[in-house]
């Protein structure tokens, strides 16, 4: 697919009477002028949710949608958090999308995505790639205020842009990651969060990546997984935390919350 050459932002109105900022993003265009070309301007805290939802439980997605509905939404609506996430309708973005809603929530929440992965809304479909009959482009969650597609023809081009997107937003103030699940971009995008310094809590119980970290953590189901040790042995605990979602209050995980963020 041909590389984007200009930003071009746009204002859609989903069904559900959302209107989101959807900004295609260029090729070379840096972080500070995207988040400015979409108005979004800081300092703000800023939560950012990577992870997915494959193989999970039934018990862990009535927990998480629990925590998601309860916890998170009300948090980020109380304390006028930034959320960002993958912006994409599915799994533990779905939950995030559909929880701002649950609490008529006016926080910012922030997909970012691939445009090469993605349903764009207005206009023509994109070319089509050699990806599409593997992995076939998604829709948008519609209840998100603002997407960046981002150049990439891969899931993982926008990793680098969601982990400084956080960054350039917080500024000084709290900034903090929440890994649930996950596969392997997920665990790419967790190793660019660490080595920007961000604090990040594993949400144990919910299945596949964070089950694996926090089983080496803790020592008990340890990973082979080289680069899953290398990240344990250098971040925990000075940056990573873990929530066991299934065996622990979800109160309890308020409470660490809103401590971080001083609320």
């Amino acid at each position: 697919m041909p590389k984007t050459s200009v930003d071009k932002l746009v204002e859609h109105t989903f069904s559900n009477g959302q209107i989101a900022k959807i900004l295609k993003v260029a090729a070379g265009t840096d972080y500070e002028q995207a988040l400015s070309l979409a108005g979004l301007q800081g300092p703000t805290p800023t939560l950012l949710v990577i992870g997915g939802a494959s193989h999970m439980s039934d018990e862990s997605q009535t927990k998480l949608l629990q925590f998601f509905n309860g916890t998170l939404a009300t948090l980020s609506a109380r304390v006028g958090l930034t959320v960002l996430d993958g912006g994409t309708d599915a799994g533990v973005i779905h939950m995030m999308g559909q929880a701002r809603h649950h609490v008529d929530g006016q926080f910012n929440l922030v997909g970012v995505a691939p445009l090469s992965r993605v349903i764009f809304p207005i206009g023509s479909p994109p070319p089509q790639t050699a990806n599409d009959q593997m992995y076939p482009p998604v829709e948008l969650e519609p209840h998100h205020t603002h997407f960046f597609l981002v150049p990439g023809e891969d899931w993982g081009s926008e990793s680098r842009w969601l982990a400084r997107f956080s960054s350039v937003l917080a500024g000084h103030f709290p900034s903090m990651t929440i890994l649930i699940n996950g596969g392997q971009v997920s665990l790419k995008d967790l190793r660019l969060n660490l080595e920007l310094g961000r604090q990040v809590t594993i949400i144990a119980g919910s299945g596949r990546l964070a089950d694996a970290i926090a089983g080496t953590i803790s020592g008990l189901t340890p990973s082979d997984d080289e680069t899953i040790q290398n990240l344990v042995d250098v971040y925990y605990p000075s940056q990573l935390s873990v929530f066991d979602i299934l065996s622990s209050p979800l109160d309890d995980l308020k409470a660490q919350l809103d401590l971080y963020f001083d609320c």
